[in-house]
């Protein structure tokens, strides 16, 4: 069987049980099952037995629901390919902007802490672009920060991971930047079921409203580290009760829109 046709026969299978745009993820499991390259993939290449029991172990997997990412172990995130099991949250293109906020803010030789850092993708990201800075990712899970320590190697970045709750081990930062779980807990077992039963509830699971660890980290920097930016992703109409959060702290609060015209980081500073 050729490439194509093995992508096809796999996107009838995944769009049955309902797996969103089944063409794109049928194409990217027969590459990386089957070893491709985008070019081999588009050559219609024959696939031989290996390559097709590759491709069916990875196709029954993904009918599972499971998170392609954590299927082929890698997901992209600006630029850079990372390291992905189910002890991290898959990375969403939407989070750049906060790596592209900070990025834009911080001045060399400055602290940036990224809090609740799970697989280093911002962290990562912003060292690995800004080698002037001084980048500290934090992060309570301990296997999560396993998974960061790895990507940070695999990148050859210099920054610290540390283990802690929210920014308790941060002294001191300029630029503190959150991607902080933000869905309601009535909400999560709604979510899709890549999300719900793959995706770890630890890093989704942000209380009654969705905004208590943010509320919390929120406080911290307003009454004790007092950074000059706080940068935090929100989920989907939520900037306005954070950014009203902020602005009773003290803060000069902005919201930045994401590339689908969303409200998604609320930028808290303090002079």
């Amino acid at each position: 069987m050729r490439a194509r046709a093995a992508a096809r026969g796999a996107a009838k299978a995944l769009a049955r049980v309902g797996v969103p745009d089944p063409e794109f993820e049928s194409q990217y499991l027969v590459r990386f099952a089957a070893g491709l390259t985008p070019v081999r993939y588009f050559m219609d290449d024959e696939l031989d037995e290996a390559q097709l029991a590759a491709v069916g172990a990875a196709l029954e997997r993904r009918l599972q629901r499971e998170p392609a990412a954590y299927i082929s172990g890698e997901r992209e995130f600006y630029g850079l390919s990372f390291r992905m099991t189910p002890d991290v949250l898959v990375p969403r293109p939407e989070t750049e902007l906060l790596v592209e906020i900070a990025l834009q803010e911080a001045t060399p030789g400055e602290v940036v802490a990224d809090i609740g850092t799970g697989s280093g993708c911002v962290a990562i990201s912003m060292a690995n672009t800004r080698p002037d800075l001084h980048v500290l990712g934090v992060e309570l899970s301990r296997a999560a920060l396993d998974v960061a320590a790895d990507n940070a190697q695999r990148h050859g970045v210099a920054m610290d991971l540390v283990r802690g709750d929210l920014a308790a081990p941060v002294g001191a930062a300029s630029v503190v930047v959150a991607n902080l779980p933000y869905i309601p807990t009535e909400e999560v077992a709604a979510l899709e079921p890549e999300v719900d039963h793959w995706e770890p509830a630890v890093a989704l699971d942000g209380g009654s409203d969705g905004l208590v660890l943010v509320r919390r980290l929120l406080e911290d920097c307003a009454n004790r580290l007092r950074p000059r930016l706080l940068a935090l992703e929100v989920g989907f109409g939520q900037a306005e009760a954070v950014a009203q959060f902020g602005a009773t702290r003290g803060a000069g609060v902005e919201v930045r829109k994401d590339l689908a015209g969303i409200d998604r980081v609320v930028c808290c500073r303090w002079e």
